[in-house]
């Protein structure tokens, strides 16, 4: 007590109820951090769950997403085959190899990625019948938007919208592909509600409702 009171600290009944509050802070704390890392390791319990549930779903969806594809593609092209792949994850160019194409048109428009990113998406692996070229960027720009017409209406029936707009899809198909066009969007419309919008005649007259507009 003596020197307790010589170091000027104050009297020893202040200090012994000052180290019982510390105390009982420090008792408290340790049981707040014990909760903190239970819920911690609960919530990567959590994530370990969700990721495994979104896997099993992706693949799930995916599939399901090729048979309508395969449908949809044969029906606009007469045949063939299309399917989304699951690219294998790789590394993006590194600076140096973004940077050693830059020219002084185009470096603007250049995005500079990261070293060491990983980079993962899906395809789309394309045959038209009656023709040896496979691949998306071989396809001319008709049947780049036959494609694309043929994925959009397969990503809709895995999980059908109740109501579905399309603006001008069908802006680059000829006479023959229209009529094939029209069918689809009949197809469509047992499942979902459809808003199109189209200059096209074959589309018009698979039409349940016109509304015609001028400017």
């Amino acid at each position: 007590k003596i020197k307790i009171e010589e170091a000027g600290i104050g009297e020893g009944e202040t200090i012994e109820k000052e180290f019982k509050q510390t105390q009982e802070r420090d008792a408290f704390l340790a049981r707040e951090l014990e909760d903190l890392e239970r819920s911690a390791h609960a919530l990567k319990d959590l994530i370990t769950d969700l990721e495994k549930t979104i896997d099993a779903r992706f693949t799930e969806g995916l599939a399901k997403i090729n048979d309508a594809l395969k449908s949809f593609f044969s029906k606009l092209f007469g045949g063939g085959h299309a399917k989304l792949e699951v690219e294998e994850p790789r590394r993006a160019p590194s600076r140096g190899a973004q940077s050693a194409r830059h020219t002084d048109e185009f470096e603007d428009d250049v995005e500079i990625v990261e070293e060491g990113e990983i980079y993962a998406g899906l395809s789309i692996d394309v045959s038209l019948p009656r023709k040896k070229i496979r691949g998306l960027e071989v396809l001319s720009g008709g049947e780049r938007a036959l494609t694309s017409i043929a994925l959009i209406f397969s990503m809709s029936q895995v999980n059908p919208p109740p109501f579905l707009i399309l603006d001008e899809t069908d802006a680059a198909l000829d006479e023959a592909n229209s009529k094939r066009y029209a069918d689809m969007i009949q197809e469509l419309g047992r499942k979902s509600q459809l808003i199109v919008i189209t200059h096209n005649r074959a589309t018009m007259a698979a039409a349940g409702e016109l509304y015609g507009v001028t400017m």
